[in-house]
């Protein structure tokens, strides 16, 4: 049985281990501390990894540490206990953003970074990642109570993006 407990303090020791130097759940999971909760896949996992001497970012750090305590990789996922986790290296200035002004919250006892619901709102309207199913989430994040107006407002106009 999978424990999504013990898939985020699985990701918390990776921080500590100082191979990423920072994260925050994203996607559908993220989901689960602002609104209501949708069914997913995976945990999808946006990192911050330590500066690469090239342009080029690799996760193969991320792949041997998963080897060594045995977790496997499947295509573009780690199953760790059961939970397939796609770890995402920030993309650009928005998900270093979303990455930086992520909040802590407990989930089962256990530490997690998130990111906030206007920052899921921007991601999911991002040009390369706009769907239908993207663009139903970011409306249902909109309009909930959890929302910081100003900030969304602000993030739409900086990042140009529109529902």
């Amino acid at each position: 049985m999978a424990s999504f407990a013990n898939t985020l303090q699985a990701v918390n020791d990776l921080k500590g281990t100082g191979i990423i130097s920072d994260y925050a759940v994203a996607g559908a999971m993220a989901l689960v501390f602002w609104i209501e909760p949708i069914a997913t896949f995976d945990l999808d996992v946006l990192v911050l990894m330590p500066q690469p001497a090239s342009l080029l970012v690799s996760l193969e750090p991320i792949y041997q540490w998963a080897a060594v305590r045995g977790y496997a990789a499947k295509h573009e996922h780690v199953i760790i206990d059961g939970v397939p986790v796609q770890f995402l290296p920030s993309f650009g200035p928005l998900a270093d953003e979303a990455i930086h002004t992520a909040v802590d919250r407990t989930y089962q006892g256990v530490d997690v970074r998130v990111v906030r619901p206007e920052y899921l709102i921007a991601l999911y309207l991002l040009p390369s990642a706009r769907s239908v199913k993207r663009r139903e989430r970011a409306a249902a994040l909109r309009d909930s109570a959890t929302i910081d107006r100003d900030l969304l407002d602000d993030l739409m106009t900086r990042f140009k993006l529109t529902f």
